[in-house]
């Protein structure tokens, strides 16, 4: 069964530990487009996930620029703990 879970982006994410699918941006130093993310699992075990964006050595992952409702390319799979396995479609967190 395919469960889904509301992407919600917040500016601090050690303040939402508690609420899975939160993500944040990450940049690098002195830039401003992201780089990757920092997410909570979308289970809700309370694990944090971080996913660098392409062109980063693999694994990295392809991120579609929407900063509200992202996609993100292939799929996310958290390791160890709970092993959430699923995509993150238009703002969505889909478990496989």
């Amino acid at each position: 069964m395919m469960t889904k879970v509301k992407a919600l982006l917040v500016e601090d994410i050690d303040a939402v530990r508690v609420t899975p699918g939160a993500y944040e941006f990450t940049v690098r130093h002195g830039e401003e487009d992201p780089c990757g993310m920092i997410f909570n699992c979308p289970c809700g075990c309370g694990r944090e996930g971080y996913l660098p964006f392409k062109p980063e050595p693999s694994p990295s992952w392809l991120w579609d620029g929407n900063r509200e409702a992202p996609t993100l390319r292939p799929s996310v799979l958290q390791i160890g703990g709970c092993r959430w396995h699923g995509f993150l479609t238009a703002g969505e967190w889909r478990s496989c």
